[in-house]
């Protein structure tokens, strides 16, 4: 591209490094759902354990809750767990709990929210890993008493006021 210009060759300058500036910004722009994945695993390997574990469940869980795997999904959660189902807290205590009540618990706004969760967008802290806005969330859970072996699952399931 040529670009001719009337003023003098400083313009020319002023504009070309302005130019420059532009296309490498936007070529930047081109791969941030790389770096939002890279810095997504970061603060999960800093913070809660095991970032590959947590980026294959959390794409395993996204299938099976578009799929509506009941039996699937109810092995993702730690229990027992506290959800509120019309207005009112339920506590399960173990999977089969939540087989009858899946449909209550995962509404269409839960289910939104964890299907179509870009993983490069979650929010990490020590509590653990968010979904949407605050809807869900995930955490590392200990198998062993000295917790050498961990696996994330959705210590948290509530409906966004």
């Amino acid at each position: 591209m040529r670009l001719q210009l009337q003023a003098g060759s400083r313009s020319r300058t002023i504009l070309s490094r302005t130019l420059l500036a532009f296309l490498m910004s936007s070529a930047l722009s081109l791969t941030p759902a790389l770096a939002d994945e890279t810095e997504v695993d970061q603060q999960i390997e800093n913070l809660l354990g095991n970032a590959e574990v947590f980026k294959a469940t959390i794409a395993d869980l996204q299938g099976r809750i578009a799929n509506e795997d009941s039996i699937a999904v109810s092995a993702f959660i730690d229990y027992p767990i506290t959800v509120t189902i019309n207005g009112k807290r339920k506590t399960l205590r173990q999977a089969e709990d939540l087989e009858p009540l899946y449909y209550d618990i995962f509404i269409p706004e839960i289910t939104d929210v964890i299907v179509n969760q870009d993983y490069g967008s979650l929010f990490v802290n020590g509590d653990g890993v968010m979904f949407g806005n605050g809807e869900v969330w995930m955490n590392a859970v200990c198998l062993d008493d000295a917790c050498n072996e961990t696996e994330a699952r959705i210590i948290t399931i509530q409906a966004a006021d």
